[in-house]
């Protein structure tokens, strides 16, 4: 509305929704996941403006782990997903005769989701490790710092995400995941970034059960005007459904 009409009525208070995730952030929530955080976050913002449909959320946490520049965790939610309905009120949902253009803005707020309308993705950014990696003499001889950032995806409940305790099943964490990761990579010495990215790839899947991962590898010295070189690749499951799957 307000780019339309450029009226402060349609558009977002900003300044509301900073407040709000502060006071979120120092109160005594009790949460303790990152998950249930940015939850909590979309929850807190959605409402302040009664005409949000939706609400991109990416909470970061840069003390999550040593080694790494921070965890983070990419949600998208719905005024649906996170109440369970469009309006305040579900009865009044329910009875009213709903306009084309109240169905279509909130089919388009769905659709603005991309893959986020059925995934949530977990994040490890810049994760340094050192390794020995390339072709040359001098690298079979000396480690180098690779940074490497890990998505890991994971499927949303198709009930939604009403409720969402601040509890998970999965045998899996970041902390875990990067523990694997590190491990291996340190102890690896492949020629080519490619070949590494696969292995960091099936680390994760087969060791830690991850459904779905995104590895993006940075090797920062390979060119002297660039920042770095890099590769990166989506690996899921069936990638790795048998022993001699390579890529």
């Amino acid at each position: 509305m307000a780019g339309k009409e450029d009226k402060l009525t349609g558009s977002v208070h900003y300044g509301m929704a900073c407040k709000r995730v502060m006071k979120l952030a120092e109160s005594n929530h009790g949460i303790l996941s990152l998950e249930a955080f940015t939850e909590e976050v979309a929850r807190a913002c959605i409402d302040v403006t009664g005409s949000g449909l939706a609400v991109y959320v990416y909470a970061r946490n840069p003390r999550a782990l040593l080694h790494a520049e921070y965890a983070g965790v990419e949600i998208y939610r719905t005024r649906k997903d996170l109440f369970g309905s469009w309006t305040n009120d579900s009865t009044e949902e329910e009875n009213m005769q709903e306009a084309g253009s109240a169905i279509a803005a909130r089919a388009a707020a769905v659709d603005a989701g991309g893959v986020l309308k059925s995934e949530d993705n977990l994040v490890i950014k810049h994760l340094s490790l050192s390794t020995i990696i390339g072709i040359n003499l001098w690298e079979r001889h000396y480690k180098q710092v690779l940074n490497i950032s890990l998505t890991i995806h994971t499927a949303r409940s198709t009930e939604g995400t009403v409720g969402v305790h601040d509890k998970t099943s999965r045998p899996w964490t970041y902390r875990k995941v990067a523990d694997e990761v590190t491990e291996m990579v340190e102890k690896t010495s492949y020629r080519t970034v490619e070949a590494l990215a696969i292995a960091i790839a099936r680390t994760a899947i087969k060791q830690c059960k991850v459904p779905k991962l995104t590895v993006r590898v940075e090797k920062p010295s390979a060119v002297v005007f660039a920042a770095c070189s890099a590769v990166e690749i989506t690996r899921s499951v069936d990638d790795f459904s048998t022993s001699s799957a390579l890529t």
